[in-house]
């Protein structure tokens, strides 16, 4: 159920952003015209479509909202619960590693090339 919410949440969010920028605002917008045809009940003090749709929108917004956080309240699940557990790290150990010698090569005398007999 708060997977159909959140995603009805999500689509009354990106339908109340198009509205708004849709709108005509007061002073004249973009989207301005001379004569104003799109009025709901036709006189000029009635709302348009966009804002009647706007206040339906921001409305479902809104009751989806609550619902989305008494249902999230409810819920007895936390967010890290479905967190992928990441690999753990052995602990580094407080002594340095042990380094073995190398076997020392017995000390020979080598006659010098330069040597008289």
């Amino acid at each position: 159920m708060i997977t159909f919410l959140a995603i009805v949440h999500i689509i009354a969010c990106l339908g109340l952003v198009g509205l708004v920028l849709l709108q005509d605002s007061k002073s004249g917008g973009v989207f301005t015209s001379q004569s104003s045809s799109s009025s709901v009940l036709g006189a000029g003090g009635a709302a348009t479509l966009a804002q009647t749709a706007t206040k339906v929108i921001a409305a479902l917004f809104a009751a989806t909202c609550i619902g989305l956080s008494i249902m999230s309240a409810r819920s007895e699940k936390s967010v890290v619960d479905g967190a992928i557990p990441t690999a753990t790290v052995p602990a580094a150990t407080t002594s340095a590693p042990v380094e073995t010698a190398a076997p020392a090569a017995p000390a020979t005398a080598q006659p010098a090339a330069n040597e008289k007999k």
